[in-house]
Parts: structure tokens; C-alpha cells; sequence
């Protein structure tokens, strides 16, 4: 998909297997619509006080959905898991800070590219009913199908603390703004 220069699809003869498909693509398309064109620089900055820059929310989305969607669904990430990206409940310290090593944009669309390659292949091969099986590995039993829900809501609000940030630079307007994808 060309990043601003593309046609809403409609979703049609959506079942559970197909949602999962749509959302994904969302997933996986909203954050980098929201990040691409921005410099090394611009990611890095903190122009909210108390609040991630772009690279941390980036690379915060990137860890979950190489988790959900493709380790959870093959059994191999694609990347190790990085603590510093999840911070869950961390301290004051351990908070994200300006001094902190980001990945460059170029490398965070990349990794974007690599999860999408893998994380698309994974639900590819999987049947409705596989989407629905139990998996005993996991402590609350869940689905599947409960990992790419859990990926996609997840990276939304993400997306949009993207644009948020990218307002407060004025680094939005004109090609830099969300688009409908689907209808």
C-alpha cells in the first residue's frame, strides 16, 4: 500500500478469520501511515512533558505485535523481546528519556515490514477453527484468535498518541494525515 495514495477497501463476506485479516492490515498500516516521513530527529523528540516519544510508542507497538502475531502464532519472534519497550509499571527511572538510543526511522519501518511479511503469513495458514483452538501454553487458555484481537486494539491508541505527538510538532497536514482504509 502506498501511504496516502490509496483506495478504502470494503470489507465483504467477513468472517472470523477475515476480521482478524482486516484489523491486522490496520494494525499494521495505521502506525506506519502515522510515523512515515518523520526524521530521526522528530522521533526521538519529547514534545509532550510526561509523555513516549514516537520511537518508544513505535517500537512499543512493534514488540507487542511481533508477539502476538507472529511469535504467539509460530512460536518464533522475529526479535527478542526488549523490557525496555513494554515498562509496563516502571519506576520514574526507567521511564523513556531523551538520552535514551532509538532505532532510526528507516529501521523501525523495517522491522514494521518484516512483522507484516510474517504476521500475515502466520494467519494465511491458519484455518477458522485453528483461529478458535485452545492453547494449553497459555496460562488463561486462550484462542489464537484472542492474540491478534489483543495485538490490533492495542496498537490503535498507540497510533493515535502517534498523531497526537506529530500535532504538537506540527509535523501533521497535507500527505502527513490518518486515512480510512476500510469502509
Amino acid at each position: 500500500m502506498v501511504i496516502g495514495k490509496h483506495e478504502c477497501a470494503n470489507a465483504r463476506d467477513t468472517d472470523l478469520k477475515r476480521a482478524l485479516d482486516i484489523g491486522l492490515d490496520e494494525a499494521l498500516t495505521a502506525p506506519q501511515e502515522a510515523f512515515t516521513g518523520l526524521s530521526d530527529e522528530q522521533v526521538r523528540v519529547f514534545p509532550l512533558p510526561g509523555r513516549n516519544n514516537i520511537a518508544w510508542i513505535v517500537m512499543h507497538c512493534l514488540d507487542n505485535l511481533d508477539d502476538c502475531v507472529v511469535g504467539r502464532q509460530t512460536g518464533n519472534r522475529l526479535y527478542p523481546s526488549e523490557w525496555r519497550w513494554d515498562l509496563w509499571q516502571c519506576t520514574d527511572e526507567e521511564r523513556p528519556k531523551p538520552e535514551d538510543a532509538y532505532p532510526s526511522t528507516a529501521d523501525m519501518l523495517a522491522r514494521l515490514d518484516a512483522i507484516r511479511e510474517a504476521g500475515l503469513a502466520a494467519l494465511e495458514g491458519m484455518s477458522e477453527a485453528s483461529l478458535r483452538r485452545q492453547v494449553d501454553w497459555h496460562p488463561d487458555k486462550s484462542v489464537p484468535a484472542d492474540f491478534y484481537i489483543r495485538a490490533i486494539y492495542h496498537t490503535m491508541p498507540h497510533v493515535r498518541q502517534i498523531w497526537l505527538l506529530r500535532g504538537a510538532m506540527g509535523a501533521a497536514g497535507g500527505l502527513a494525515w490518518p486515512r480510512q482504509h476500510r469502509a
